[in-house]
């Protein structure tokens, strides 16, 4: 698969543009604040339909206009698994995606909508029909930030591997994307019935259901995450011996039973996936506490390319890779085992100078200059 034109219309700093590629390395080259990343980020919204760098869309809206549209043309090939994309969509030929985001007005119909092949989609079936992983190098929060950050990225990875078996009543085939949505879906519910019986409207009882659901979803959200982290720890890990040790918060309806007290004093579940985390340890040291900033950013880039071999190994194809400003604080060997890691799949970097590039992978590489609004072919 690989990502062969990318349309915008009003998004970031981009009027109108137009950019094509092919399955060479591309490098977006530019000052800072031309659009660089805007580019990598317009591409990742195809892949997960969310952009990590901000806090409402309205961000990604340009200045004075009122929507938004990213659009994606694909070129795929049939799936090693089932020949169907993750909408249920036969692979095999081109697969336009498109996001549209409105602002809020009063006469808008919808804020967001997310379309493959024209025809409209729920977010939870779009993600995954073009799987990408991004480095910025403020993903450096991964180390440094809270928990939830970490399951953030954590889920934007795995959403995008797991196939929806439709007909199969089988729990544990539930995909990631639709477990998650409904583990959160009855932990809503779960929270307001808490919040009922904290106010004296409701019965201890009236948790019996919710609770036995949200358990049964809790242990396919937390096996599938424990299989990732398994898997990446048995990898081969050239850029550093980080080790990721997944801090489950096991939940089960005895546990459940025990914290039923200060839950009810809280209106909270209190336990379960939803408070899961995970430590990055190199020679016994936890790099959220005792990590250079130095080591916390190549362990993040240690990451992002280990969860790219295991969406590769589930998929049976391998994701765009889009980086970041990635060479800048890499030393020669860490350079030339990113080299090799980029020439696997299509591969979109964007950097502000070549200078930090190796030569050869330079000669392989398309180079797009980036000016504010444009882009065009060095």
């Amino acid at each position: 698969m690989f990502l062969k034109r990318l349309n915008l219309t009003n998004f970031r700093n981009y009027s109108t543009l137009e950019v094509n590629f092919d399955q060479r390395p591309t490098i977006l080259l530019g000052n800072n604040a031309v659009g660089k990343s805007n580019l990598l980020e317009a591409i990742y919204l195809l892949s997960t339909a969310k952009s990590l760098r901000v806090e409402t869309e309205d961000e990604l809206i340009k200045k004075e206009e009122e929507f938004t549209k990213i659009e994606g043309f694909l070129v795929d090939s049939p799936s090693a698994h089932s020949g169907l994309s993750p909408s249920g969509l036969k692979t095999g030929g081109d697969i336009e995606l498109l996001v549209i985001i409105n602002k809020p007005t009063r006469d808008v119909l919808f804020r967001k909508k997310v379309l493959v092949n024209g025809i409209g989609r729920r977010i939870v079936d779009f993600i995954g029909n073009l799987p990408a992983v991004i480095f910025y190098p403020a993903d450096i929060n991964l180390v440094t930030g809270p928990p939830s950050l970490r399951r953030w990225h954590l889920d934007l990875a795995l959403a995008q591997i797991d196939p929806e078996y439709e007909h199969s009543s089988n729990l544990a085939s539930l995909s990631y994307k639709k477990a998650l949505t409904l583990y959160e879906q009855f932990l809503t519910a779960r929270n307001r019935v808490l919040k009922r019986i904290r106010e004296g409207f409701g019965k201890p009882n009236e948790l019996d259901y919710w609770t036995e659901e949200l358990v049964k979803l809790a242990k396919v959200i937390s096996d599938k995450r424990k299989v990732f982290f398994e898997f990446i720890n048995a990898l081969e890990r050239p850029l550093g011996e980080f080790m990721f040790e997944y801090k489950p918060s096991e939940m089960s309806v005895d546990r459940l039973l025990e914290t039923n007290g200060r839950e009810v004093a809280a209106a909270a579940t209190l336990i379960g996936p939803h408070r899961d985390d995970f430590d990055i340890v190199t020679s016994g040291r936890n790099l959220r506490r005792f990590g250079s900033r130095g080591e916390q950013r190549i362990a993040t880039l240690a990451f992002k390319l280990l969860q790219l071999e295991y969406m590769a190994f589930s998929l049976g194809k391998r994701p765009i890779l889009l980086l970041d400003d990635v060479f800048s604080e890499l030393d020669a060997p860490h350079r030339a085992h990113v080299v090799g890691v980029v020439s696997k799949q299509q591969t979109i970097i964007a950097t502000v100078d070549l200078e930090n590039i190796p030569k050869d992978f330079l000669d392989s590489a398309r180079i797009l200059r980036v000016e504010d609004g444009h882009v065009h072919v060095n």
